[in-house]
């Protein structure tokens, strides 16, 4: 059964003559709407895809030409976009793709505020899951026991400082850059495929039909081997998805999980859905998504199934953190990761030291100290040569300053200020600068020493914090 862009059964439009004018939409917010309609093949790992895209011109002028970061194209032959044009045209438009981005150009120019609707046809071939032990691999791919798709699609590339923010791929870290947008998804899988993905899901035999408002990324995965268990906490549903033959620990990962979520929304702010979906894929790390939490398969090794001083254990705690330091509070990856990586970090270690305070002290040990942890904590992907050294500064040395930062401002000034940068960024792109903002509404100690001791180059720190620095920023 194919689907048209617009997400219904419907034969291929006749041709028709192309308008003189531009055709826009009426935007249902100012977020950009996908509507993607796949057919997965689950055995080949084949992904055929129609994707609709609506968004408002993101410019303050005329533009005819728009950019899209394609994840998928950092492996050659993996993605081929057959198609783009305007939704419900018959006249194709011209596109080309470098790498990982694509360009289409636009029939006619589209006035800055108004918008527009693009339709692409693509076949998507997942690579096979390549064993990565380090930070960083392949986020899209197919193993043994399941696939995952995280970013996978054609994505809008995001508007910011007068340019479409296209990085390079970097072969490290979490190497993507994404606007906050709503999605509508069907997916037509094989009978004996079960999906898990984020959001509100309707299901109709073979088709899975999904539905995620306000995220940084719409990931799903799939399997013929899931086992589903269920829990749920603040009315808040948990699901976790694993191979049966881990599914002795599924308990622990959901009582995690379920703690987690109830720390991280004391300490910082409300878990902002309904539902949170917890994956098991055959990959060696942990990966966050919006609504969703991939698990590698390698974390579930050797756990003993009780004790709290094990990878699946902290690893859960970690990518849980991440609805918080990711989704909600987004930040640029590329380019200052330490926003993401460390806070979440830092969240782990305020688990283990609500939880399991017995077993703090060897997580902060075993973790951070005893590796000897080195290097600046504020550089970008491409400022580290290979993932050791990325793992060494953010997540370690990044983690280390948080924890310093604590006891310079004292635990009541510390958690005031990550709340208020919780709520105070909500479902923006922090930056450094809005940390440190934040943490100038909740101290007057002079933080300068420990920002230079850590960051290779230090921000200008509001001059309440920075004892009045000559190059001090004034608060607003």
């Amino acid at each position: 059964m194919a689907f048209s862009a617009c997400g219904t059964a419907s034969p291929t439009p006749p041709p028709s003559p192309s308008p003189s004018i531009l055709p826009t939409v009426a935007p249902l917010s100012d977020r950009p709407f996908y509507r993607l309609n796949i057919s997965l093949d689950y055995d080949q790992g084949l992904i055929l895809a129609q994707e609709r895209v609506e968004f408002v011109n993101p410019t303050n002028i005329e533009i005819t030409a728009v950019k899209f970061n394609v994840p998928p194209a950092r492996h050659h032959g993996a993605i081929e976009i057959r198609d783009a044009r305007i939704t419900g045209q018959a006249k194709s438009l011209t596109f080309t793709q470098d790498k990982t981005v694509l360009t289409v150009q636009l029939a006619e120019a589209l006035p800055a505020g108004k918008s527009i609707s693009l339709a692409f046809n693509f076949t998507l071939r997942l690579p096979q899951q390549g064993v990565s032990w380090g930070i960083g691999g392949d986020d899209t791919a197919r193993g043994p026991n399941s696939l995952i798709a995280g970013h996978w699609y054609i994505m809008l590339a995001p508007y910011r400082n007068g340019a479409w923010d296209t990085p390079n791929y970097f072969p490290l870290g979490d190497s993507y850059t994404e606007s906050l947008a709503d999605y509508e998804v069907n997916i037509i899988a094989p009978a004996g495929v079960t999906l898990a993905g984020a959001g509100f899901v309707k299901r109709n035999d073979r088709l899975w039909q999904y539905e995620l408002l306000q995220a940084r990324v719409f990931a799903f995965a799939a399997s013929k081997n899931y086992k589903v268990r269920q829990s749920e906490v603040d009315g808040i549903t948990l699901l976790h998805y694993g191979y049966p033959t881990h599914d002795v620990f599924a308990d622990d990962v959901l009582i995690t999980a379920e703690r987690a979520v109830k720390l991280y929304s004391k300490l910082y702010g409300k878990y902002p859905y309904d539902k949170l979906v917890i994956v098991e894929i055959d990959r060696a790390q942990g990966q966050e998504y919006s609504g969703l939490v991939a698990l590698g398969s390698g974390l579930y090794n050797g756990y003993s199934g009780s004790g709290s001083r094990h990878d699946l254990i902290s690893s859960t705690a970690h990518e849980v953190a991440h609805q918080w330091w990711y989704h909600v509070v987004g930040n640029d990856q590329v380019r200052t990761p330490w926003l993401d990586e460390a806070f979440a970090r830092m969240a782990e270690y305020r688990f283990y030291q609500t939880y399991y305070p017995q077993d703090a002290d060897w997580w902060l040990s075993f973790y951070i100290t005893t590796r000897n942890p080195q290097g600046a904590i504020d550089l970008p992907l491409s400022g580290y040569k290979d993932p050791p050294t990325y793992i060494s500064a953010v997540y370690r040395r990044g983690v280390q300053f948080l924890i310093d930062l604590r006891k310079l401002m004292g635990d009541a000034a510390f958690d005031a200020t990550m709340s208020d940068y919780y709520v105070a960024q909500s479902y923006r792109l922090a930056s450094t600068d809005a940390f440190f903002d934040a943490v100038a509404r909740h101290t007057d100690r002079d933080v300068s020493l420990l920002v230079r001791n850590y960051f290779e180059n230090p921000p200008k720190l509001p001059c309440k914090i920075s004892a009045n620095a000559p190059d001090c920023r004034k608060l607003s």
